[in-house]
């Protein structure tokens, strides 16, 4: 059965581990390899970056661990490269700390996370790079080169740093114009500078966080408010031409309103049933045309009303002094909308009392009799009603 775990890593932990006498020598570690363990069978398996010279007769195992990215210090960690990059597994045995697999992350380690990430989004922003280099420019008097310089003791806490990049690096939104942004006050911070090493820079994240975000709010109130509110001012017009819409294409049907009660008056001829159902057939046809066409209207404004709903949920997301001055645009848009709807219920109600008229109008005519007799029946019912209601409120 093998030992030595799979990975360099694991290996250069289990060394550490297992080995007797340990210590450090100069650039390695050398340690004594217990006799429970097979020394050649050891030897073959460790990998070849983190193997130094073995003595099998002493038993002497050399190997370097930072090879493998097992440090005994943040301070053997932070250089060169890992600078710049985090490696995707490490350890620091003076912390008791593997990155991606310790729970309780030390504030030395997460400022040293944060700095690399800080330095990962100036990178992306940056104008262009140059001999591992970024450089922000902004005119040929005006530019500077950021270099990823720093050591463990110029780490610091960069407060509200997921915040800030999340907000300002990370986001879609105004893309462009925070790049500017963050460029223009980059160069103020680094005034008087061609070179800044981030070792200068961290300690002086606040002033530039405070720079970025007091900029982007100035942006914001004289550019996307105008911006803003015209795009607005635009789509309200159009919604407000769609809502009138809603009528325009229903009015000629509108105007046979009256003409259909007038048929039903004038055509009607009493005890003739043929005539009498043409005219009522006519007009139910045309009761269930109109009922169907202010329907498919009603539905349209429905429509308009749920855009308008998503484009004020939409304004919302903006900045809330922004927000605040736009959301009063859309008022007149949503009492339009209102008016709309209202004005289709009473259409529909309008054709319901044409059908229920035309048919009394026609029963009249072809049942006189029954007619009297309903309507009498109906009378005596009401007056009913109101007796018992005289009876039950009396003294």
């Amino acid at each position: 059965m093998r030992p030595l775990p799979t990975t360099p890593h694991e290996c250069a932990l289990w060394l550490f581990d297992n080995l007797e006498e340990i210590k450090s020598v100069g650039t390695h570690w050398q340690g004594r390899l217990p006799a429970k363990w097979n020394f050649n069978e050891i030897e073959d398996g460790l990998p070849s970056a983190l193997k130094g010279v073995l003595d099998s007769q002493s038993r002497i195992v050399e190997f370097h661990p930072a090879s493998c990215n097992v440090y005994e210090t943040l301070d053997g960690l932070v250089h060169g490269l890992e600078r710049r990059r985090v490696p995707p597994v490490f350890t620091i045995r003076a912390l008791n700390y593997t990155h991606g697999k310790t729970q309780i992350v030390p504030q030395s380690i997460r400022d040293y996370l944060d700095a690399v990430k800080f330095w990962q989004l100036l990178q992306s922003f940056a104008d262009y790079e140059v001999n591992q280099a970024i450089v922000y420019i902004k005119s040929f008097e005006s530019k500077v080169e950021v270099r990823a310089e720093y050591g463990v003791a110029d780490l610091v806490s960069l407060t509200g740093f997921p915040e800030f990049a999340s907000a300002y690096f990370e986001s879609d939104h105004h893309r462009d114009q925070k790049r500017n942004i963050i460029r223009a006050s980059l160069l103020e911070v680094c005034k008087g500078q061609l070179v800044m090493r981030l070792s200068e820079l961290l300690p002086k994240f606040d002033d530039l966080v405070d720079r970025v975000k007091a900029s982007y709010s100035l942006y914001t109130a004289d550019f996307s408010f105008e911006k803003l509110k015209s795009d607005v001012d635009e789509q309200n017009v159009e919604d407000m031409l769609r809502l009138n819409k809603t009528l325009a294409d229903i009015q000629n049907q509108l105007l046979a309103l009256p003409a259909a009660l007038m048929l039903a008056g004038a055509g009607v001829k009493e005890g003739i049933f043929a005539t009498n159902a043409s005219i009522w057939i006519g007009v139910g046809v045309f009761a269930w045309v109109m009922h169907h066409l202010v329907k498919n209207q009603q539905n349209s404004v429905a429509a308009i009303e749920q855009e308008v709903q998503l484009r004020i949920e939409k304004v919302k997301n903006q900045p809330a002094d922004i927000a605040s001055r736009v959301i009063p645009l859309f008022d007149m848009l949503k009492n339009r909308v209102t008016k709309q709807q209202r004005v289709l219920r009473q259409i529909f109600w309008a054709v319901v009392i044409v059908w229920v008229v035309a048919t009394g109008i026609v029963v009249n005519s072809q049942w006189p009799a029954a007619a009297t007799a309903s309507w009498n029946l109906v009378q005596c019912e009401m007056q009913n009603a109101w007796n018992a209601t005289k009876v039950f409120f009396s003294p």
